[in-house]
């Protein structure tokens, strides 16, 4: 993994978090516990500060960045699905997933228990409200999330979790 000090600032990686060698975290970067980073995933801590809880997963080719001196905070138990694009300052509380290709621009919250579907782009300043599912290009509200919905959350942080232990434990580069 590529660990960048920026301005003396230093990304903190939390126990039993793994990071895939193939990702990048830049300067003022906090990941929580149990968590798992992605190849090709960027996490820029430079500008602005990104926070990111307990058991989140940043799956392969996200970008993380917030403008500065302002902070984007993914809290625990979320997933952030391939190629995601999250722009601070933002709020992602628990337990919420990000479909893949999604964005989310500056000023946003996404309240627990939601889901922002793949492939939309949640417009600056806009929300997602708890137990909602938005979707669409500018992306809106179009229904109440699902006990499958919830479950299929639950099972994929759940699985990224055990990958990032069973990576940590198994993941072995043959051939450079």
């Amino acid at each position: 993994m590529a660990l960048y000090e920026f301005e003396g600032k230093r990304p903190s990686i939390g126990k039993d978090s793994f990071v895939h060698p193939q990702a990048v975290i830049i300067g003022e970067v906090e990941l929580g516990e149990r968590c798992y980073v992605g190849a090709g995933a960027v996490i820029r801590g430079d500008y602005g500060k990104i926070a990111i809880g307990n058991g989140t997963n940043i799956q392969e080719n996200c970008i993380l960045h917030s403008e500065p001196e302002t902070i984007a905070i993914i809290e625990e138990n979320s997933l952030i699905g391939h190629s995601a694009v999250v722009h601070g300052p933002c709020l992602i509380k628990q337990n919420v997933t990000v479909g893949m290709g999604a964005i989310i621009c500056a000023g946003c919250e996404l309240e627990s228990d939601s889901l922002l579907a793949a492939g939309s782009v949640l417009p600056p300043g806009h929300n997602v409200p708890k137990g909602k599912i938005a979707m669409g290009n500018p992306a809106r509200v179009v229904k109440d999330l699902g006990e499958n919905n919830k479950l299929y959350n639950q099972i994929g942080v759940k699985l990224y979790q055990d990958l990032a232990i069973r990576c940590i434990n198994g993941l072995t580069l043959i051939k450079e």
